[in-house]
């Protein structure tokens, strides 16, 4: 009879901790009869299970194969033990209490949007968690940005003070509930709770209000065209009405935002169809429990019955598309349904509750500190906030979703499948900061955490580095940054190294390899590869300021083997602010400077004689006026010359205004770089081609023209990397760098490539721009320590 019978010990790692893992492992083992015992600790989820081979056989199959939608195995370990002899078999299968390990190996599970079941529950009379803001169950809720320590226990999250009642016990300890072990487990009479505070007066006033009543306050004042701050899972929002064109404008000037688009949120898909148009990958990211913004095409109106109401102007103005999300919180169900109530379309602009460049606040003090004064309300909870976490952002490029700031949903971001024999911290860059972190059994990237140019940014940078290596037990015996001298990260590695009690290995590694690097990373390449890293700044070799790079790249090394012919950024910083400066600056790299102003070209038109004069003097003196080979820099110039901007009021508009034109070109323009044998990529022949064009152009004819070149100029980009690739047939091609965030570029790059046997691979879960650098720098770490060590071994 025994040899019918097995016991097996069943390790599995990856996101199975706060997903309901154990329960589903418990109903398994019941359905398949078996005997034993599953564990949470801080290496995964432990299993050791007796009972019919057969069905020891199906039960490891159904765990992978059925696993909760909110997981993510990573690896499963089976290994066979001797039977329990009869004194010590377990008489039933159990789920025992989690235990704590020196090694941490699990991953912690982003936060989720409301699951469907919990959706019913807060809109049934009959439920104890009808209308209540902060129902959830093993499939929703909170996981990272309440968690303080893993395993993921209760104890261990920003829940632990709140002691669960009579029923939410019940449920927490009964593994057949759906709420089994769900940490963030409460209802209305075990808190969480809200509080709508009152700012509208001189004084500030805390009422106390059921947790309907506020979130009814709350919605008036919305109607009323208030701007308010509402507390949600990973931060404060300022929020108000979509639809009025003076909330809008009053939220653009307490966030010093004055033109960057705002997204919106709103109550479905069906409101959200009447705003934006999309492919139906679009619709599924859209409804997904991720939840993210997704930048969908836009239209003018939506229409609510007989009744049409316009999207204010000012929300996404002169840009193509409009960020949209879903509601992802019990608590924005409840404040759409007050909103909804007199049959009209609500539309939330939904931005992060910060100052532009600063932080997301996660604290009532921190909005006051911010905003007092300029908002009229809050709507606040008890439910502390341990981890900052914004909305990610996502769009669709070249036939895939691809992510543009990795935060709520998506992070933090783990990969398994690469052994780091060193613990291995890596810093990111200055711009949309992420840090990673490499473990012995996987590397962790971590949200979104902002452009490091403040000290209120720079403290939430070092508090995240702080506790994701706390959260992981560990503390890194090497760092790897940037090479740039100026970069704070840069800094913060030399600090960070000086404060260490043990001895710090330090690696750096060069922005454009970097962002080659993470897009490997990603897709786990190790052999050589064709990179393309167009960007606007960052640090080369030759002490100039690269962006339109073409490496041969391995992980540990690159060849610079092409680039955009280089031209100076007149004034330094200025140019990337007033790209007529770009424009002039590349004019004086092959015309003289009397020939540019007979050009007459309205990028000048306001300048004055000694204008012209003293700007090139500067850019004859070149001490303040760098080198730049960047493809982002030549965007900015040709928008300006087509008349798109005069002043850039924020990162990557010229970018969406050329995509704005390029949608709505009429004919092609045959334009081309020329690529010479030495790899320069010469933008020459585009302005050669054009000028003189210019002054025959007609006024009726002038807007055609402007986006038929805006559309042949990103077609020649793509054209040009192509005609690269080729040349270069044996190695994969890899897209990185955030001008590959342009859809009109990627999607012609896919389409010229598409005739080609060579792989191409552009990051889809990482994003292009400087979020996934970390990724890079960790992924050129793990494998400097390969090399090391196989060379160690050689010479042993």
């Amino acid at each position: 009879m025994k040899d019918n019978f097995a016991r097996q010990y069943i390790h599995i790692t990856g996101i199975v901790q706060g997903v309901g893992f154990r329960p589903f492992v418990y109903q398994l083992a019941l359905q398949y009869a078996l005997v034993g015992w599953v564990i949470n600790d801080s290496e995964g989820v432990k299993i050791e299970a007796q009972g019919n081979i057969e069905n020891l056989e199906r039960f490891i199959i159904a765990l992978e194969q059925q696993a909760p939608p909110l997981s993510r195995i990573d690896a499963i370990t089976v290994v066979t033990l001797s039977l329990w002899q009869f004194a010590e078999k377990p008489s039933r299968f159990s789920i025992e209490e989690s235990q704590h390990c020196d090694s941490t190996t699990v991953c912690v599970s982003p936060d989720q949007g409301l699951c469907h079941a919990c959706k019913q529950d807060i809109a049934n009379p009959s439920s104890r968690y009808y209308r209540y803001p902060f129902t959830n169950c093993t499939h929703c809720g909170p996981r990272y940005s309440i968690t303080r320590a893993l395993p993921y226990d209760r104890v261990t999250t920003s829940m632990a003070s709140f002691v669960l009642c009579h029923d939410c016990q019940q449920a927490y300890e009964n593994p057949l509930d759906r709420r089994y072990h769900a940490q963030p487990i409460s209802c209305s009479f075990c808190g969480p709770w809200t509080r709508f505070i009152d700012y509208s007066d001189d004084a500030i006033v805390d009422v106390e209000l059921t947790q309907q009543a506020a979130i009814n306050q709350l919605a008036q004042r919305l109607h009323a065209g208030a701007v308010v701050a509402i507390k949600g899972l990973g931060g404060f929002h300022l929020v108000c009405d979509g639809t009025n064109t003076d909330a809008v404008a009053q939220l653009r000037n307490i966030k010093h935002r004055q033109q960057k688009p705002l997204a919106v949120m709103v109550a479905d898909i069906d409101t959200a169809q009447q705003l934006v148009t999309g492919d139906a990958i679009e619709w599924q990211t859209l409804h997904s429990q991720v939840r993210p913004i997704v930048l969908m095409h836009k239209s003018q109106t939506i229409h609510c019955g007989a009744s049409t109401v316009s999207l204010a102007e000012n929300v996404a103005p002169n840009v193509p598309y409009l960020g949209v999300m879903l509601p992802y919180t019990p608590l924005h169900y409840l404040l759409f349904d007050a909103l909804t109530k007199n049959n009209t379309a609500a539309i939330l602009v939904m931005t992060s509750a910060n100052v532009s460049g600063m932080p997301i606040a996660t604290e009532i003090e921190q909005i006051e500190q911010q905003f007092s004064g300029m908002i009229d309300s809050v709507l606040d909870h008890n439910r502390p906030i341990v981890h900052a976490c914004d909305d990610s952002v996502v769009h669709y490029a070249g036939g895939k979703i691809r992510t543009l700031r990795m935060a709520r949903g998506y992070a933090p971001y783990s990969h398994f499948g690469h052994k780091a024999e060193t613990i291995t911290l890596a810093l990111g860059a200055q711009q949309k900061s992420t840090i990673a972190l490499a473990l012995p059994q996987q590397w962790v990237l971590s949200p979104y955490i902002g452009d490091l140019n403040n000290l209120d940014t720079e403290q939430r940078y070092q508090q995240t580095i702080a506790d994701l290596q706390r959260l992981y037990q560990v503390t890194a015996a090497q760092i790897v940054c940037d090479k740039h001298p100026s970069y704070y990260s840069t800094a913060y590695a030399k600090q960070l190294i000086t404060a260490a009690e043990m001895p710090v290995n330090r690696l750096q590694v060069q922005h454009h390899h970097a962002h080659i690097l993470a897009v490997m990373a990603e897709f786990n390449l190790t052999q050589p590869v064709l990179g393309f890293t167009f960007d606007g700044t960052g640090w080369g070799d030759d002490d100039t300021v690269w962006g339109g790079e073409v490496l041969l790249t391995s992980c540990q090394d690159y060849q610079r083997i092409g680039h955009l012919r280089p031209f100076r950024l007149i004034g330094g910083e200025q140019a990337i602010k007033q790209p007529a400066r770009l424009l002039f600056a590349m004019l004086l790299e092959c015309y003289a400077l009397d020939d540019i102003k007979a050009m007459q070209l309205s990028a000048f038109s306001t300048w004055t004689e000694a204008h012209f004069n003293n700007l090139h003097q500067l850019w004859q003196s070149g001490s303040r006026s760098p080198y730049t080979s960047s493809i982002g820099r030549f965007i900015d110039a040709w928008a300006c010359l087509l008349g798109l901007v005069d002043k850039v009021n924020y990162e990557g508009q010229c970018g969406l205004l050329l995509e704005q034109a390029a949608k709505k070109n009429i004919y092609h323009i045959p334009l081309s770089f020329h690529i010479s044998a030495t790899g320069i990529i010469d933008w020459q022949p585009l302005f050669a081609h054009i000028l003189p064009l210019v002054s025959d152009i007609s006024d009726e004819q002038r807007q055609t023209w402007i986006n038929s070149l805006a559309h042949s100029m990103l077609m020649a980009i793509a054209k040009m990397i192509a005609t690269i690739a080729k040349q270069y047939s044996n190695y994969p091609v890899v897209l990185g760098g955030g001008v590959f965030q342009n859809r009109v570029l990627v999607d012609h790059i896919y389409h010229q490539l598409s005739e080609h046997s060579q792989p191409l691979y552009c990051g889809e879960k990482l994003p292009s721009n400087d979020g996934a650098i970390a990724a890079g720098q960790l992924w050129y770490a793990l494998h400097h320590q390969s090399i090391k060590s196989m060379s160690e071994s050689q010479e042993a």
